[in-house]
């Protein structure tokens, strides 16, 4: 009878956090997308259609939004938000390949 190695505790803590992250990060976006948009003065036909392109198109949605939809937050809280949240996934994709082996 053959053993199935166990994965190690690093290996499980970086498999939860490329499962979870893209999720949170997602919430948050779109959260603060929506958030955005009702503060906004736009027409109604704009404000449903982002609406529907950030729930309709999950993570990448909500991202359009925040680069290339006339957003009125900050832009240095933007690229704060979008660009450490990009790259919090590169880091947990990285390290997930280093742990893992593959």
């Amino acid at each position: 009878m053959s053993e199935i190695p166990l994965p190690s505790a690093l290996s499980i803590v970086m498999s939860l956090y490329g499962y979870f992250l893209p999720i949170m990060l997602y919430a948050v976006w779109s959260a603060l997308a929506f958030s955005d948009l009702g503060r906004r003065q736009v027409a109604r036909g704009v404000a449903s259609g982002w609406v529907a392109v950030i729930l309709l198109v999950p993570f990448f949605g909500a991202l359009a939004y925040h680069v290339v939809g006339g957003s009125t937050i900050p832009k240095p809280l933007r690229r704060i938000v979008v660009g450490g949240g990009l790259a919090c996934i590169v880091l947990a994709l990285a390290l997930g390949r280093l742990v893992g082996g593959g």
